[in-house]
């Protein structure tokens, strides 16, 4: 028994070795497509090249070389001898149908369909120095701004110079250096490359757009002088800056010279930004800061509170901004992180630079306005003296599309008005869609007053009333001519002489009436009716019947003298025996008529 097993055992394996021989020698028809190791990379490379972009292909490895069958639906095909394969296909239904149908084959180890492959290198980095650069939302505004061809801005630093590293380099045009007396700029040898860095936060925030930075070096290494300040905005003002950054400060409360230099960029459309201080201070005796026509900034930090441990503050202060733990580059290129109100007022002022680039038409008000506007409110309810308007968060602006005010006028140039009434001053601007139709209403004259957009005549006389739009650089003027009112007791002037008993009617006649003004009549001085008309039968010799004009609340409409607008009429009785006899007999026949009717009637 055991005999017969293992002759059993002996015909399985010749068995076994005479199918593997079959299947060797049936696949002998695919040798060509089989290679070594060595050969297998670069025959499928041979078959991929003019493919690469279809990735209609196959790789995979087979336990055993498989008959010829399984490639038929490849346009191509190679095979190495130890089990790995590619093949390529000219549809992706083909290669679907032919990858389901080797996955479930139990002699593939894996197959998959080819994949593409990307770089990891990039040109430079996409990711922010700083924090700041979102928390103000830089980012997201700047993604709004399509500048035109040619279009740029220029922030001037007037500060220690700025260095040309790589960061900054291409931004850079031309300044000047106060401190050695040339026009070379790029240098920057302050102890902690404050220049440079200003220079860096203000690329930081305007990637990818023409903002270009003006170095003017008013500082050596230590300090500087205000002679050289005052000269640096100056030089910047006259050479093309549109924004001036001064992150500096003088600790004086009465500095003409730098308040005057401020004033004249101001007056050329250049947006001034300062920086608030350092000293934990009121900034009432901090230069340039507490001037009116800067942008004075204070700092908070990474949870966007109020820098407590060295902010200055005060009334005077616009918005606050990223100031602590900032991250930008120092003279030698190096990454540095510096504190301070300086970094703050450089956030601000690339703000007012992209604010610029986008609305390249909008004066030095109209960026204030929109640097507040954007501010997001932090501390008290409203403007406080730490945060100002708030924070700049410029996300608020990028969707803005702002139409500006060209010009603003009255509807005419002279107006009539009554003593008493009001006027709806409704101005037209130019262009009718302008984003800000704001204005406001100014008289030279006490003779009307004004509430808003409403003028009301007071007394009599005339005034030049100027209406301005929001951003104060447009003006008109019209004259209002104030009217007295007039009364007239119509129908009996002067002297009247009546018979006692009998009734006299009279009339009052108003030009120039105020709205909604009443008329009032008197006799003797006692008020007694209302209305148009009065009709009365004295019984005295003589009475003084006065008409008075009043206003809605029983007050006298006054004249530009101050005098009550009224008329009177003197009216003389006969009252004698003989006149009160025919008047009672008059009233005896009216009573007798009147009570005959009445039996009539009955």
């Amino acid at each position: 028994m055991k005999k017969a097993s293992a002759i059993f055992l002996v015909l399985c394996i010749i068995l076994t070795q005479m199918m593997i021989g079959y299947a060797v020698s049936s696949d002998s028809e695919t040798v060509e497509t089989i290679a070594d190791n060595t050969d297998f990379a670069v025959e499928s490379a041979e078959i991929i090249s003019d493919n690469e972009a279809s990735m209609l292909r196959i790789i995979g490895k087979f336990r055993n070389i498989p008959s010829v069958s399984v490639f038929e639906n490849a346009i191509d095909y190679v095979a190495s001898d130890d089990g790995r394969f590619v093949m390529q296909f000219s549809s992706e239904n083909e290669l679907l149908e032919c990858l389901d149908k080797l996955n479930k084959n139990p002699d593939v180890i894996y197959a998959e369909q080819d994949r593409p492959v990307y770089t990891q290198a990039v040109e430079e980095s996409a990711e922010y120095l700083s924090w700041g650069v979102r928390s103000i939302e830089a980012d997201v505004y700047s993604q709004s701004i399509t500048p035109s061809e040619g279009e740029s801005v220029t922030v001037a630093i007037v500060d220690s110079g700025c260095e040309d590293i790589d960061f900054i380099k291409d931004r850079l045009v031309g300044g000047y250096d106060f401190v050695e007396n040339d026009s070379d700029a790029t240098q920057d040898e302050n102890t902690d490359s404050h220049g440079t860095f200003l220079a860096s936060i203000v690329t930081d925030c305007t990637r990818n757009l023409p903002i270009m930075i003006m170095p003017v070096r008013v500082l050596s290494s230590k300090s500087g002088s205000l002679i050289n300040l005052v000269n640096g905005i100056i030089f910047a003002a006259d050479n093309g800056a549109d924004i001036i950054n001064i992150s500096l400060t003088i600790s004086t409360n009465n500095c003409k010279s730098l308040e005057d230099a401020v004033n004249y960029a101001e007056s050329k459309n250049i947006s001034v930004v300062t920086c608030a201080g350092n000293s934990k201070s009121n900034i009432e005796k901090i230069c340039p800061a507490h001037n009116s026509n800067t942008i004075t900034v204070t700092s908070i930090n990474m949870y966007e509170e109020f820098s407590s441990s060295f902010s200055n503050f005060g009334s005077e202060v616009d918005v606050a901004a990223p100031g602590e733990i900032i991250i930008g580059y120092n003279a030698l290129g190096e990454e540095a992180v510096l504190s301070g109100t300086s970094m703050s007022a450089a956030f601000v002022s690339a703000a007012a630079a992209m604010f610029r680039l986008k609305n390249p038409q909008c004066n030095t008000t109209q960026v204030r306005k929109a640097m507040i506007d954007s501010a997001e409110d932090r501390g008290d309810e409203g403007w406080d003296i730490y945060y100002g308007h708030g924070i700049i968060k410029l996300g608020a602006l990028a969707n803005s599309n702002i139409k500006y005010v060209e010009s603003i006028r009255f509807s005419q140039d002279t107006y009539e008005i009554p003593v008493g009434n009001s006027l709806e001053i409704n101005p037209m601007f130019n262009p009718e869609d302008a984003s800000d139709k704001g204005f406001t209403l100014s008289s030279d004259s006490n003779c009307i007053s004004i509430n808003q957009n409403v003028i009301t005549a007071v007394s009599k006389g005339k005034a030049t009333v100027t209406v301005t739009s929001n951003d104060g650089l447009y003006t008109d003027i019209a004259e209002i001519t104030v009217k007295a009112p007039v009364i007239k007791i119509k129908n009996n002037p002067g002297t009247k002489t009546i018979n006692y008993g009998d009734y006299l009617r009279l009339t009052a006649e108003v030009t120039d009436r105020p709205k909604n003004a009443k008329i009032w009549w008197y006799v003797n001085g006692t008020k007694s009716a209302e209305g148009e008309t009065f009709e009365i039968s004295p019984e005295s010799d003589s009475v003084t019947i006065t008409a008075k004009l009043v206003d809605a609340d029983g007050n006298a409409v006054l004249d530009s003298q101050g005098n009550e607008i009224s008329d009177s009429e003197t009216v003389t009785v006969n009252s004698g025996f003989f006149q009160k006899l025919i008047s009672f007999f008059k009233n005896l026949f009216r009573m007798n008529r009147t009570v005959i009717q009445n039996f009539k009637k009955n």
